[in-house]
């Protein structure tokens, strides 16, 4: 089968402004029967008032400009308004405040261009990029960059927003960060401009301004990934201590512990240009902040914590806030450390697939010519550097993955989305589950069995699993998370040849109704990956032919039915798998009509591909694969019926 390749995941970033967005605002309020005015007042409303501020811009008035300015930081969080505002051109207009003569317009409008960039929108920050808005954001970074302005003495987050100079680079830092994330034009543009140096100068701030640090590091993080040309210049000889520098801070901050993570995820970013000798001794001391990281119980910390934030309401004393802010950098943190696990046990491949548009797909027969494409990507042993695969083992890293799939009790959780001031930790809780979901089944696929703890830790793996199946939220992020460790923990048991018998006809019914229900097609992808694992194992066992009969069903039931085409053809390999060979497999393969049932699904297969080709992307392999080898397993099953 085709590649599978996931995105990496990335922390979810705060709000910019620290409060909640309009869209979460009027979400929040619909949610209590009570939606807000927002919602109900006509977009008429807020298109006159976007382009009446957007007018402002450019007055002669410095009072003005700023004002409108700080009116559009606020208007951007609206979805409604954001369109008005980015049809009339806002990018073109507020931009160039950015080198505006008065400090305060220049701090306002990167505040209301990060707010923009922010819409977790790609499509926006792709088009803030085209609009030009790293011109000037380049040329004001590079200002500070000959003189970052340098506190006396440790500030604080709050202090750093109050500083007009320090703000102006912290909103032009968060800016950038979001414009690299979303946008690989603007890693391009990073390069080009070398604001490199800024981000390394902004890093050793930690000292004395860590919000500024921190989100240095955020950007890092995100620019180095794949970025063979600043990787190679962030490993010179003096450079690089400056990143060492950074993983090995002190403090005993929950923030020092972010930073540690982040740059450490930096460091996994750029090992292939680290210095040979010292790549080992890297990975290890990478593994080990992982590992500390991991260890903390921070729904323990929470649970301490919540009845003091619960008694005074919403107003916290400085202590209260002070540890609730520690608690928000902690689960930060641990998802950063689950994504930078998660991407350790995902080696890049730099064998790329060559363009299939082209002779191998321009036919339209089912001919049984050609190769078979090889296995998912997913299903093949991940061969991992033994510096990774020790670093991993011996910091214990699939235990304390482990340890983090789970949810507190209900009623915490309950608590803690219901308390205003806690929604931030509820909600970076649930993130770091399905971190540690996504975590352990790359785990799963790239550690040898013995190393996990043999099929008895497999097992305990598996039950974990099949408890969460009731619990888990019904998100898409969540559920995903959680079919995804399902699939890679059966598909492990599969190729090691062991039945798990704790599986039953229920777990299996549970896992679909979670699944069928979803228009998520990776979700259902996970389904018919499950099924197949276990089908592999019941085809050659003459008691589970019943089960055997049920997992046939519900693959013909979601290739003959399932209006994807990658998850039709992620269904037909399933089946290609589990019913080739095998006296029981036949057996159940003829009870339920399989060969008939596919057969029809013949033409109509053609005709599907034809009208949705052009939209498969990167599923295109996996199609083509299935498509080809549905008419050599027709011919196959029934010349084995003619014997």
């Amino acid at each position: 089968m085709g590649k599978d390749r996931r995105k990496r995941r990335r922390a979810k970033k705060p709000q910019p402004t620290g409060l909640p967005s309009m869209q979460e605002t009027t979400a929040e309020e619909a949610e209590l029967g009570n939606p807000s005015s927002t919602s109900t007042t006509g977009n008429s409303t807020f298109q006159g008032q976007s382009i009446a501020v957007l007018e402002k811009l450019q007055s002669g008035s410095d009072e003005e400009r700023e004002c409108a300015c700080t009116t559009l930081a606020t208007l951007v969080q609206d979805a409604s308004a954001m369109e008005t505002l980015l049809d009339h051109n806002i990018v073109k207009s507020l931009a160039p405040l950015l080198m505006d003569k008065r400090p305060s317009i220049r701090e306002a409008a990167a505040g209301a261009l990060r707010n923009l960039s922010a819409s977790s929108n790609q499509d926006v920050c792709m088009r803030m990029v085209e609009d030009d808005v790293f011109t000037p954001l380049a040329t004001l970074l590079q200002q500070f960059s000959s003189a970052i302005p340098q506190p006396s003495q440790e500030m604080s987050g709050d202090a750093v927003k109050k500083d007009p100079a320090l703000n102006t680079l912290l909103q032009a830092l968060h800016l950038l960060w979001n414009l690299c994330e979303n946008a690989s034009t603007a890693v391009s543009l990073f390069n080009q401009y070398h604001l490199m140096k800024l981000l390394l100068d902004t890093l050793q701030m930690f000292g004395v301004c860590l919000e500024l640090s921190l989100t240095a590091a955020h950007c890092l993080q995100t620019v180095t990934e794949d970025n063979v040309e600043l990787a190679k210049e962030l490993c010179k000889p003096h450079l690089l201590p400056i990143l060492e520098g950074a993983l090995m801070c002190p403090g005993e901050r929950m923030q020092h512990l972010l930073l540690r993570n982040l740059i450490a995820g930096c460091m996994y970013n750029i090992k292939e240009s680290l210095p040979a000798a010292g790549q080992g001794q890297t990975m290890q001391v990478i593994a080990k902040i992982i590992s500390q990281t991991l260890e903390i119980d921070a729904a323990n910390r929470m649970a301490t914590l919540l009845p003091q934030i619960q008694t005074n309401g919403t107003t916290l004393s400085k202590v209260v806030a002070k540890e609730l802010h520690e608690m928000e950098s902690l689960v930060s943190a641990q998802q950063v450390a689950l994504e930078v696990t998660s991407n350790m046990c995902c080696p890049e491949d730099d064998e790329e697939w060559e363009d299939l548009d082209s002779s191998s797909s321009s036919s339209d027969d089912l001919d049984d010519g050609g190769e078979v494409m090889q296995e998912d990507s997913l299903m093949m042993p991940l061969c991992l550097s033994a510096e990774i695969q020790s670093s991993l083992t011996n910091q214990q890293l699939p235990n304390k993955v482990l340890l983090k799939i789970g949810l507190p009790e209900k009623d915490f959780m309950q608590n803690l989305e219901a308390c205003k001031e806690t929604k931030t930790v509820f909600k970076g809780l649930l993130r770091v589950q399905s971190r540690a979901l996504m975590c352990l089944q790359n785990l799963i696929a790239a550690v040898e069995l013995e190393s996990l703890g043999g099929p008895e830790a497999l097992t305990l793996v598996l039950q974990k699993l099949l408890d969460l199946i009731q619990l888990v939220p019904s998100e898409d992020e969540s559920v995903e998370a959680l079919t995804s460790a399902l699939r890679s923990t059966l598909h492990k048991m599969a190729e090691n040849k062991f039945t798990p018998e704790i599986l039953t006809d229920s777990h299996l019914s549970a896992i679909a109704s979670l699944c069928q229900s979803s228009s998520n097609d990776a979700i259902r992808v996970n389904f018919v990956g499950t099924l197949g694992s276990v089908g592999s194992l019941l085809a050659f066992n003459e008691e589970t032919q019943q089960l055997l009969m049920a997992v046939g069903t519900q693959l013909l039931e979601v290739a003959t039915k399932d209006n994807s085409l990658w998850v039709t053809a992620e269904a037909l390999d399933a089946i290609f798998d589990v019913f080739g060979d095998g006296d029981v497999a036949d057996i159940v393969a003829a009870n339920i009509g399989l060969v008939a049932k596919l057969r029809t699904l013949v033409p109509q297969l053609k005709a599907r591909f034809r009208q949705g080709k052009s939209a498969l992307g990167e599923h295109l392999p996996v199609v083509i694969s299935a498509r080809s080898n549905l008419a050599r397993f027709i011919k196959y099953k029934e010349a084995q019926q003619c014997k």
